[in-house]
């Protein structure tokens, strides 16, 4: 069904419904000239201190005339209303024929099958505040190369035994193998950096170091001084020499240079959950993203890409995926007006039912040009929020105080009235169904699964992921863990059985999760956690350590940042040089610590208490909401971690770092081996 015309800077969009998925489709409205020039900001909640509020611009004129809509209809799926609308099939402006797909429904998940062979791609964020988190996920993968190709002797209990073999090619003298060991695996990287999809925000530069779009390609040919299997992109362990080298600690060194290769230069848009689509599934990867005709286009196809992905993934394999980013993921629409997200022109203000529930069918934008309101709904008009219109403005719009390019993927239908992000639904499909739409509308092989070579397809049941997010890690760990030095990471059925869930990411669509800690939020939150009752603390704290997950609060006085999911002490706390857009604490450029002192966050005081200053004693991270509902989605194939590890500190711990995380991944892709 149409649900309304939106008009968005020069941009007619129609949201359309399809089967209940919301989609958008476009036309092309009149022109007009782009706004001032800005630079990408601490996107999603604060990479980027370079970046400032949305700046108002010269936004394209509003009085075009719409084109026709070009969003392709899926089979089914409604596109008039009382038919239904054909692929790629145009509807007319104002009409209610809006094209449009909606993403299929889930295939159910095989027994459980087996594979002798294991490839493992590492979605690595590289944005600002990543280098020290890379650090210590380059320091965790000895231990997760070790137990995949070594795994430990255990007795009938489960218990390691005394004596070890050296390798994986060793019996056991007593007890047997906890699984098969690996003896040939692929291990590769990319990152979360996808461009500006069309928009101003990161849009590459000419500087050597700069990684805005890292195309969803192996992150060693994007990069210089990679070390790859012959070459390739990827490493290549193989115990027979004869397709890799037979040396895992070299391949473990070597994993580890990868990672923190990528580096923290990239987009602070993080595109997490595409940039692991575009590399593993994307029939058609683009070329290119940009602005074409006023409507974000992927343009051409990545054929460097394909090849890699080819050689990367072989046909019957276990696939295991490592997710580690410290943001909620922001996955913009290449298609339609995702292009707005990043530019300069105000963003529009959403009903006021949106702020109470965004799934209210009164919850629309106040950009949306209908000619009557749903049923039981106020005209916008005489909507509290919408008939306040700005001089100059077609719409109301918010005002550049509370529009900043920084948190402009947070709650996008809460306070905009719409969503220019993909729905999370696209990558559960893309890891779960044999068939998937394609950027036109037709429904194709998932190349994931798709048989080659002679193969038949791979098995939905040889998909594993590892989520190492923003989240405390109390929330996602055993109760044996809560209370002494180890740390164990709950299974997903552990998940679901004891209802953490709903403490991560609510039980509905945009009910909040019953941690606050969870809650995207730019103004401080209150509340105390369901599993320690540990109350959040309030922004005017001193001590960094008042609440065991995230310290406490902080001001926000430029609404540019968002309250913290978690923190954790550096080793070494760093000392900030002005203007380091990388050092949370860092005075700005002409060496005034003011807005340090002012958002009293918790990462810049001494562990010992103390005002704010510009050292910076502890890493930070956001709720990662849409990468754990993702993993909830996933059901069993999931292990969901913590990327504020309970031990950063002692490398020989069985609990540092990201060991744990790995470990909790490792029992999962266990049950893919043969």
């Amino acid at each position: 069904m149409q649900i309304g015309w939106l008009t968005l800077a020069g941009v007619s969009a129609v949201l359309g419904a399809c089967n209940g998925t919301t989609i958008l489709a476009t036309g092309t409205g009149g022109g007009g000239s782009g706004g001032g020039t800005d630079v990408a900001g601490r996107a999603n909640g604060g990479d980027d201190s370079r970046a400032g509020s949305a700046g108002k611009g010269d936004a394209p004129s509003l009085s075009g005339s719409a084109g026709a809509v070009n969003g392709a209809g899926a089979p089914n799926s409604a596109g008039s209303p009382n038919g239904a609308g054909a692929p790629n099939s145009a509807g007319a402006p104002n009409s209610a024929g809006a094209g449009g797909f909606t993403q299929p429904p889930l295939d159910e998940v095989d027994g459980q099958k087996q594979s002798d062979k294991l490839d493992v791609l590492f979605v690595v964020d590289n944005s600002l505040s990543m280098a020290g988190k890379q650090r210590i996920m380059a320091n965790s993968v000895q231990a997760f190369v070790s137990r995949l190709v070594n795994p430990p002797c255990v007795d009938s209990k489960g218990n390691p035994v005394a004596s070890q073999p050296a390798s994986g090619a060793d019996d056991c003298s007593s007890g047997t193998r906890e699984f098969t060991p690996v003896t040939d695996m692929h291990i590769g990287a990319i990152t979360t950096s996808l461009g500006s999809h069309g928009g101003t925000v990161c849009a590459p530069t000419q500087s050597a170091d700069d990684h805005q779009d890292d195309k969803g390609q192996l992150l060693a040919t994007m990069r210089t001084g990679v070390v790859t299997y012959k070459n390739s992109g990827f490493l290549s362990l193989d115990s027979s020499g004869q397709a890799g080298i037979d040396d895992p600690a070299l391949i473990s060194s070597e994993l580890g240079a990868m990672i923190t290769a990528a580096g923290e230069q990239g987009c602070g848009y993080e595109a997490t959950l595409e940039s692991m689509y575009r590399f593993l599934v994307d029939p058609k990867p683009p070329k290119s993203v940009d602005l074409v005709a006023q409507m974000t286009t992927p343009v051409g196809v990545n054929q460097a890409l394909l090849d890699q992905r080819a050689a990367f993934l072989r046909p019957d394999s276990s696939v295991a995926v490592v997710i580690l980013s410290d943001e909620n993921d922001c996955s913009i629409r290449d298609d339609g007006v995702g292009w707005f997200v990043g530019s300069n022109s105000p963003m529009p203000k959403a009903t006021v039912q949106c702020e109470k529930d965004p799934g209210d069918p009164c919850c629309r934008s106040c950009a949306q040009n209908e000619s009557s309101p749903p049923s039981g709904c106020a005209a916008l008009k005489q909507d509290a929020n919408c008939s306040k219109v700005p001089a100059g403005e077609a719409y109301a719009t918010w005002d550049a105080a509370h529009d900043s390019l920084n948190t402009r993927c947070f709650n996008q239908k809460g306070r905009f009235g719409f969503d220019l992000l993909y729905e999370v639904e696209r990558y559960t499909n893309a890891l779960t169904n044999y068939q998937i739409y394609d950027r036109d509308g037709q429904l194709v092989a998932n190349p994931l699964f798709a048989a080659r070579d002679g193969k038949p397809r791979r098995s939905n049941s040889l998909i594993s992921v590892s989520l190492i997010v923003g989240a405390p890690w109390q929330d996602l760990a055993s109760e044996e863990s809560l209370t002494s030095g180890d740390l164990s990471y709950l299974s997903a059925s552990q998940l679901l059985s004891e209802n953490r869930w709903p403490m991560l990411i609510g039980d509905t669509a945009y009910a909040a999760p019953t941690d606050p800690l969870m809650r995207e939020s730019i103004d401080p939150r209150s509340g105390k956690s369901p599993l320690t009752n540990a109350p959040l603390v309030a922004a005017d704290s001193t001590n960094p350590l008042a609440n065991p997950a995230n310290g406490h609060e902080q001001f926000v006085p430029d609404n540019a940042d968002l309250q913290y999911a978690c923190i954790f002490a550096f080793a070494t706390p760093k000392a900030c040089v002005a203007g380091d857009a990388a050092c949370e604490c860092a005075a700005d450029k002409s060496g005034s610590d003011a807005a340090v002192v002012a958002s009293n966050t918790p990462v810049c005081q001494p562990p010992t208490g103390g005002p704010a200053g510009t050292t910076q004693y502890f890493a930070r991270a956001y709720p990662g909401s849409r990468e754990l509902r993702f993993g909830k989605a996933l059901g069993a194939r999931t292990a969901a971690a913590s990327i504020c590890p309970k031990d950063a500190s002692d490398e020989a711990s069985q609990s540092y770092g990201y060991v744990p995380a790995l470990n909790a991944l490792v029992d999962r892709i266990a049950v893919t081996l043969k």
